[in-house]
């Protein structure tokens, strides 16, 4: 494929890659790192303390959540936008990761844009809300990427997919680990849609060790921490904090199981392609993604409710962690991640 200029735009909560926990983040870093490997010359607008491959332009010096910034502000993720279109001609494709930040300015970009859609999609009943309304109009008028088929199913919106592209890991980053330690293991931000509330209570009624590690960005987030901290003991359930890439590979590697108990519409959930890139089977509440994500019986178990969840904990010893590391060798690394962008920058450029 010939060389190409190639945008990116990212949220400016984080820096890209974070220093420890940020979805979005983490894929647009390994995103950029492949692209630039593969010869594209790529120019990343971020906070400014990001630490990248590729060119930095940025308008803050610091990523939002340093800054202090309320989750719920969105003027300096508008900003950052409209940075990266004022020089839209300096580009063969402009790629964003902002949602519908980025869409405001995408109908008068002469650059063809692609959005991928990393979060949640707005449902029926935010209809009044500014992103639902800024999508609904630009669901012709914008190239969309899903990651995953589910996403897609969540709203009534008919948007312009021109592709599903599933996230993909480093493999390099996860090492393989065939035999496990006495504990299962819940990983993410600290929120109630992630269902920590039902890990440690499958954890508590299976009698087994559970360690529990993530971030709170939030005061919602620090409340609902607040509420289940009387479960957290210190030894059968233990919090033991954000954590990096290095001790998140042991973590998820000397596991047992992951526990997914997802109780919202999750997009798609890397932590769950990382535990089984390290042979870790992964337990998940049949929402969003995880079905298509986690093959049941094989690398996992695909449950209804708590009550299943704590019956495959019992059987989790009968998945084989060797296909857990082959499921994502076959479908969720970032080779196979970047080989469909690029064939979908030169779709789009090619239909400008």
């Amino acid at each position: 494929m010939k060389k190409l200029r190639i945008a990116q735009i990212a949220p400016l909560w984080e820096t890209v890659p974070p220093k420890k926990y940020g979805g979005i983040e983490i894929m647009m870093d390994k995103i950029i790192n492949e692209l630039i490997k593969r010869g594209h010359d790529v120019t990343l607008f971020a906070s400014g303390n990001s630490k990248t491959k590729a060119k930095l332009r940025s308008v803050f010096p610091k990523s939002l959540f340093e800054m202090k910034v309320d989750w719920y502000h969105r003027s300096q993720n508008l900003i950052n936008a409209a940075n990266a279109f004022s020089v839209a001609d300096e580009f063969d494709v402009i790629h964003n990761h902002t949602g519908d930040n980025g869409l405001l300015f995408s109908e008068i970009s002469k650059t063809p844009v692609l959005t991928t859609l990393h979060n949640v999609l707005p449902e029926p009943k935010q209809k009044n809300s500014d992103e639902y309304i800024t999508m609904k109009y630009f669901s012709r008028k914008t190239n969309f990427v899903s990651i995953s088929l589910n996403q897609r199913k969540q709203s009534d919106l008919k948007l312009n997919y021109v592709d599903n592209i599933y996230n993909g890991i480093n493999l390099k980053d996860f090492s393989f680990s065939q035999k496990p330690k006495n504990y299962l293991v819940w990983l993410g931000r600290i929120h109630y849609g992630k269902g920590l509330w039902n890990a440690i209570n499958a954890a508590k009624i299976s009698k087994e060790k559970l360690i529990i590690a993530g971030n709170i960005t939030c005061k919602t987030d620090e409340e609902y921490f607040q509420s289940i901290k009387p479960m957290i003991d210190g030894k059968q359930i233990k919090y033991i904090g954000e954590v990096g890439l290095k001790k998140k590979n042991e973590l998820l590697g000397n596991a047992k199981a992951l526990l997914f108990p997802t109780i919202w519409e999750e997009p798609f959930g890397l932590v769950m392609t990382e535990a089984m890139a390290t042979g870790t089977p992964v337990i998940g509440f049949n929402k969003g993604s995880v079905a298509e994500v986690v093959k049941n019986t094989k690398t996992g178990f695909v449950v209804k409710g708590d009550k299943e969840m704590i019956k495959a904990i019992k059987k989790i010893n009968m998945i084989d962690r060797n296909k857990c590391r082959e499921h994502v060798e076959k479908y969720f690394t970032v080779e196979k991640m970047v080989d469909g962008y690029e064939k979908t920058y030169a779709k789009l450029i090619l239909n400008k």
